[in-house]
């Protein structure tokens, strides 16, 4: 599994955040599509960062959290026909 590689010039801690996201997904089997995963780490980080986060594991949990509940969000909306489930 190859996966793109992303850092930022403005915090050293978002690339080691950024490793330690994949690693994590990649080892639990979460990662699906390997560049739509990449992209969705590289921005959630990246948001991080202009927020003034420094702390590389506090990224990256927050990110492995986000992605897990993006996850679930897409696996709701297929099963409910695309539609988003409980908004009417």
């Amino acid at each position: 599994m190859t996966h793109i590689i992303f850092s930022d010039y403005r915090n050293p801690a978002a690339e080691e955040a950024y490793e330690i996201a994949w690693d994590f997904l990649a080892r639990t089997g979460a990662v699906r599509d390997e560049f739509d995963a990449c992209v969705f780490l590289a921005q959630r980080i990246t948001v991080m960062v202009e927020e003034g986060q420094t702390n590389r594991i506090r990224m990256a949990n927050r990110a492995i959290s986000e992605y897990q509940r993006h996850l679930d969000e897409s696996d709701d909306r297929l099963r409910s026909g695309g539609h988003r489930v409980g908004v009417y």
